[in-house]
Order: C-alpha cells, then sequence, then structure tokens
C-alpha cells in the first residue's frame, strides 16, 4: 500500500455500518422469531442489509485514496 493514503472518516464511517449490519444480522432479526407475519419483516430487514452493505463497498473504496500530485 505504497504511496496509498487512508482517509480517517471513511475508516470511522465504515465500522459504524458494518456494526449497524452486524446489530441487524444478530440482534434485531432473532427478536422477530416468534412472530407469524416474519416474511415481511424479514424481507424489508434483508433489503435494509444488501443496501448498507453496499453503502460499506463503496466506504471502502473511498478509504484508500491515491495519493494527491504534487506540482
Amino acid at each position: 500500500m505504497a504511496g496509498r493514503r487512508i482517509n480517517i472518516f471513511y475508516l470511522i464511517s465504515l465500522i459504524c455500518t458494518l456494526v449497524l449490519i452486524a446489530y441487524i444480522c444478530f440482534i434485531f432479526i432473532p427478536q422477530f422469531n416468534a412472530y407469524t407475519d416474519m416474511m415481511g419483516i424479514k424481507t424489508v430487514l434483508i433489503m435494509v442489509i444488501v443496501l448498507l452493505s453496499t453503502a460499506a463497498a463503496i466506504q471502502f473504496f473511498l478509504l484508500i485514496r491515491p495519493p494527491q500530485s504534487e506540482e
């Protein structure tokens, strides 16, 4: 990774997004297992997880920037 800079703000944002995805998967979804209308809730939560995963991927690519050319 020589010659690359890490943007700390994107790193913090990426960590927060990954924590939110983990919370939804491991804590929020298991709370709804007792309900009968779980499919509707689960579908919405899967869509939220997909969108958050897309945001995490974009944040990862923005995290590592090429160095600015000094002229």
